[in-house]
């Protein structure tokens, strides 16, 4: 099988005069051009550099790319090691110092539950569960409308295609990660159990469950269109050497210089791509245990963050990432910056959900009829949705309340004539009212 190489270019074109002058010039060269836009929020490859302006002191494009290269070159070596015993090395971009320092403001509480309610911030975390859990499984082609999925998790229905176990497994998996796994050291048990788990009922041979991939496995990276192959799975022997490392790394055992949480989790997240531990599923547990390290560490509002929902519309970045990292001598600065700039686009939306919650609160009035969080928040649901239904199990799940409490929820708003029932097969659907508008004051 042969490997898919990206395009690099022909540096033999260069002299060696130039050469000389390059490197006696470099500094000044890189600088005074401003050369560091292509490798900050924008961290470009040959692909794209090739084709931008040349400087006057450079004659082609291919010194251009010297230039950049010679610079990213004296970036920092991690941990990582390739199979052919290179180890990636990362830039440190300067937009990822503001960024990082707006990631550690995100540690102190008020920061990130303005406006939030404890009800609105334990309806929020679960949406973040569900957003997660269909975006993640889209960024595997999961063909199930989100609406659909969303649909099947609050009513707690049975999953039934492969799209549908796709979904449903990786929400298990998130409150697996945020309840169970996040108390605990990463151990080579636990990544088989959170695998297992995302696998469970898709996988077309049940003996890849619960264990490690073999030679025999024989797992590559495939463009699903053309079937190039972009990354061959490194040998077992290696596999389970650095496994072991990455363990180490991962509960803060190694013996490494100090690495900021959000860098350490990315190389978590690249680092379980490169090994491909499993015999399929490896991106989703990648994801998984990025999350896994930031909420251990107290990024605590990367429980509020879809990250996924941002992949999941730059999935060709995604992909390039990783290829360009591996394949660019090693340079995994390619995907940090790619998550960094995710990251911050999940922010941004998460900045804005809190506008529009301070919004709403002003928008709607419910003082008057003396309802708690949870009826005020389906009322707004159903001025906003008028033609939608809930039912006692939907209202169940999505508030975390008991049967019992849904139940009361319901029948007081049937009760105050604002919502009606409607029995339809085994279940009883609640609508809203003929005099909704008028009890809540709309008209």
């Amino acid at each position: 099988m042969l490997l898919k190489k990206i395009e690099k270019p022909d540096l033999s074109v260069i002299s060696k005069e130039r050469i000389n002058f390059i490197e006696n010039n470099l500094s000044d060269i890189y600088y005074k051009n401003n050369l560091h836009k292509y490798s900050d929020e924008k961290y470009l490859y040959w692909d794209k550099i090739k084709f931008k302006e040349i400087p006057k002191e450079l004659r082609s494009s291919e010194e251009l790319w010297f230039v950049i290269k010679s610079m990213r070159l004296l970036n920092t070596q991690t941990i990582i090691k390739s199979e052919y015993n290179k180890y990636f090395k990362m830039w440190k971009p300067n937009f990822l110092e503001e960024f990082l320092y707006k990631l550690d403001l995100s540690l102190r509480w008020d920061f990130f539950w303005i406006e939030l309610s404890k009800k609105e911030k334990q309806i929020f975390f679960q949406n973040w569960i569900i957003e997660e859990a269909i975006s993640s499984s889209q960024i595997e082609w999961a063909m199930t409308a989100s609406n659909q999925a969303k649909d099947m998790i609050q009513k707690d229905k049975k999953p039934m295609s492969v799209d549908e176990k796709m979904i449903m497994n990786n929400y298990i998996a998130m409150n697996f990660v945020k309840d169970e796994l996040v108390k605990e050291k990463l151990t080579k048990e636990s990544l088989l159990e959170l695998q297992a788990i995302l696998t469970k009922w898709i996988l077309k041979n049940n003996s890849e469950s619960w264990r490690f991939r073999t030679n025999n496995d024989k797992i590559v990276i495939q463009d699903i269109l053309t079937w190039d192959i972009y990354h061959k799975a490194p040998n077992e022997k290696f596999l389970m050497e650095e496994l072991e490392k990455l363990i180490n790394y991962a509960n803060d055992e190694d013996k490494w210089v100090f690495t900021h949480p959000f860098i350490k989790a990315c190389i978590l997240h690249f680092w379980i791509w490169y090994l491909h531990p499993f015999c399929d599923w490896n991106w989703r547990t990648a994801r998984a245990v990025f999350y896994w390290y930031l909420l251990k560490k107290w990024y605590l509002w990367f429980s509020f963050i879809p990250i996924s929902n941002i992949i999941k519309d730059s999935k060709t970045q995604y992909k390039n990432a990783y290829i360009y990292s591996e394949q660019d001598d090693n340079d995994l600065t390619y995907f940090l910056v790619y998550l960094a700039n995710s990251t911050k686009k999940a922010f941004k939306e998460y900045e804005k959900y809190i506008l529009e919650k301070a919004k709403e609160k002003d928008s709607y009035d419910f003082k008057h009829l003396d309802l708690n969080e949870r009826q005020e928040k389906l009322l707004i649901y159903f001025s906003r949705s008028p033609d939608s239904f809930t039912t006692t199990t939907s209202h169940m799940n999505y508030y975390q309340v008991s049967k019992l409490t849904a139940i009361k929820d319901l029948k007081h708003l049937e009760n105050m004539w604002i919502l009606k029932s409607k029995k339809v097969w085994r279940f009883v659907r609640y609508f809203k009212s003929d005099a909704f508008e008028d009890i809540l004051n709309l008209k």
